[in-house]
């Protein structure tokens, strides 16, 4: 796969993924990606962006101000 934004090479990768809710900023680490070699632009399947949802999600409502997730721990 090539990327969008300079058509570098894509290579399967793990990175960090950061959500600002408002009232709750949501840190997922270790987030399965296609990352560019060249540019390091991220891409996602449809699997983990849905994932990623459902973690959001289920943190929306949360009591703290920051939350930090290992998205493997959750989705497993």
């Amino acid at each position: 796969m090539t990327c969008f934004m300079c058509k570098g090479e894509m290579t399967n990768s793990f990175t960090t993924y950061m959500e600002d809710l408002g009232n709750c900023i949501v840190i997922i680490k270790n987030v399965p990606c296609q990352k560019c070699s060249q540019c390091g632009e991220v891409s996602y399947t449809a699997t983990v962006v849905k994932e990623l949802e459902k973690i959001i999600d289920g943190l929306q409502n949360s009591l703290t101000e920051i939350a930090v997730v290992n998205y493997s721990a959750r989705v497993a």
